[in-house]
């Protein structure tokens, strides 16, 4: 069983059925990359599989997966303060949370660190905002 895939549903989920979120960033919650020349308005959410490794028990059984995603909020302009209350959001939701999801289940998220950034694209800022989160998945 691919844990990823699970993670990644389960996180979708999570985030796109929260009305408050859905609110803020207008239902653009894109898995690894948002679609080239998503329209404005700003700002979205974005998730991607950062690295992990598999928790064994005796032998090859792998029990579950120890897995770090990038969950952020991407926003244009000068200044991190209109990404602020999405990546709280994003900050209530996920820490201690923990589900299911039709054949596998989240045990466990917390973040690890935050995550603050700016890149410059053509000329115009984006800014980054959100957190590594560590989620523990079988």
């Amino acid at each position: 069983m691919i844990e990823t895939v699970r993670i990644e549903q389960w996180l979708y989920a999570l985030l796109s059925g929260d009305s408050l979120l859905s609110t803020l960033v207008g239902g653009r919650i894109y898995s690894y990359v948002a679609p080239q020349g998503a329209p404005p308005p700003w700002p979205l959410v974005v998730y991607s599989y950062q690295g992990g490794y598999d928790v064994r028990g005796v032998g090859p059984a792998r029990i579950m997966v120890s897995a770090v995603y990038q969950i952020k909020a991407i926003g244009q302009g000068q200044s991190f303060a209109p990404l602020q209350s999405v990546a709280d959001r994003l900050d209530a939701l996920l820490q201690g949370a923990s589900g299911s999801v039709l054949d596998g289940q989240v045990l466990m998220c917390v973040r690890e660190q935050p995550v603050a950034y700016v890149e410059i694209s053509a000329g115009v800022p984006y800014r980054h905002l959100g957190g590594l989160w560590r989620m523990i998945a079988q």
